[in-house]
């Protein structure tokens, strides 16, 4: 997507390349692949970005966490607003340990499963080398989890954040992380459904937005 406006940065909104972490949303097959139950539209733009800037933060050593959802059977967990759909089968998707909950295999070669029993109780998955998987109840990556300490106890003070989809998950986690004073950027073409009247409301919450390789520069990735 072609942006024509300019970033908003000041020394606050800065993002520091040595205390950046990446989240990457909801990025999981019932949504983030073809097969999957409800495939993103856009995902043939998309994932090579998604793939790209995760490779970036994997080369330059910085935290990476996949967050997820998880909806039960039951549909006990799921959102107030999608649980009518999901009891009567009209929007059932990511349910906990099934094919379509799994991470996209694009982000995840070694093909690891979600650790479901560890996930739901708020604990965090060790995907590799300061790679991470954390579970979310609802739209933002902050609500009700443990990501603001886990992020503060290893030093970060900024997020890059990417994934699906942009009006509603992306959005609440740029919403939360702003909330708890982290510098937040954004990489557009990384996002599903991205729209320029909502990139431009982000920037004037001083998201740094960046394309791909404004975000390997950052990270000093050749």
């Amino acid at each position: 997507m072609s942006v024509s406006f300019q970033n908003l940065e000041t020394p606050y909104t800065r993002l520091h390349p040595e205390r950046c972490a990446l989240l990457i949303i909801d990025v999981q097959n019932d949504w983030g692949d073809p097969g999957g139950a409800k495939p993103m539209p856009d995902l043939d733009r998309v994932m090579p970005k998604l793939v790209k800037v995760t490779e970036a933060f994997r080369l330059a050593q910085r935290p990476i966490v996949h967050v997820v959802r998880l909806y039960l059977e039951d549909a006990s967990n799921v959102d107030l607003c999608r649980r009518w759909q999901f009891e009567r089968g009209e929007t059932r998707a990511v349910v906990a340990g099934s094919w379509g909950s799994q991470l996209a295999s694009a982000l995840n070669p070694s093909g690891a499963e979600l650790d479901v029993p560890a996930l739901l109780e708020g604990r965090m998955q060790e995907l590799g080398p300061r790679e991470f998987i954390m579970y979310k109840p609802r739209f933002s990556a902050f609500h009700r989890t443990p990501l603001k300490d886990f992020l503060e106890a290893r030093g970060m003070d900024s997020v890059v954040i990417v994934g699906i989809t942009f009006p509603n998950c992306v959005l609440a986690t740029q919403l939360g992380a702003t909330d708890n004073d982290f510098r937040v950027g954004l990489v557009p073409e990384a996002c599903t459904q991205t729209e320029e009247a909502g990139l431009l409301a982000m920037q004037n919450k001083g998201v740094q937005l960046m394309s791909v390789e404004e975000l390997k520069a950052f990270l000093g990735i050749a």
